[in-house]
């Protein structure tokens, strides 16, 4: 599936946004029972990784926060029927599923591929990313082709 196609199936799908932490929260809530967790209480690779991530991540180009200066907001989706939907996902051979946001960039990971792709969608992007088909823009319809490929047995 070319860029165009994806455009053409998945543009229409993206809000014009961005949604703030808070509101990405709210609506996790909405779909799951969470606990926020201290950050040190995420597995040792998962905690590194969003770090490495969020440092390197193209929201932090302008502001380029340090790893050590950065601010982990980390919460466990508690496992039970409102959230079976999710625990059915990969979740990378952790006990448990997670997702971190960094406060300064806005940086945002899970290690359920479903919820990570429900939350960038739901946060979308701004009108400016939208009209010039951003980066970020880019990035989301490439996640979203991405799984619709990987649901319809389809080679991307």
């Amino acid at each position: 599936m070319n860029y165009n196609e994806q455009v053409r199936m998945f543009k229409h799908l993206i809000p014009i946004g961005p949604k703030s932490i808070s509101e990405l929260v709210e609506m996790l809530e909405a779909k799951a029972d969470i606990k926020e967790i201290a950050p040190n209480e995420l597995p040792g690779y998962a905690r590194q990784t969003a770090i490495y991530n969020a440092s390197h991540c193209i929201l932090n180009e302008d502001l380029q926060v340090k790893p050590d200066n950065m601010l982990l907001l980390a919460f466990q989706i508690i496992q039970n029927e409102k959230s079976s939907y999710y625990y059915s996902d990969d979740i990378m051979g952790d006990d448990f599923i997670y997702v971190v946001f960094e406060k300064h960039t806005e940086y945002m990971w899970s290690n359920s591929q479903k919820l990570f792709l429900e939350l960038e969608l739901a946060r979308g992007v701004s009108q400016h990313e939208f009209d010039t088909e951003g980066i970020l823009f880019r990035s989301l319809v490439a996640h979203l082709a991405s799984d619709y490929c990987l649901k319809n047995g389809i080679e991307f």
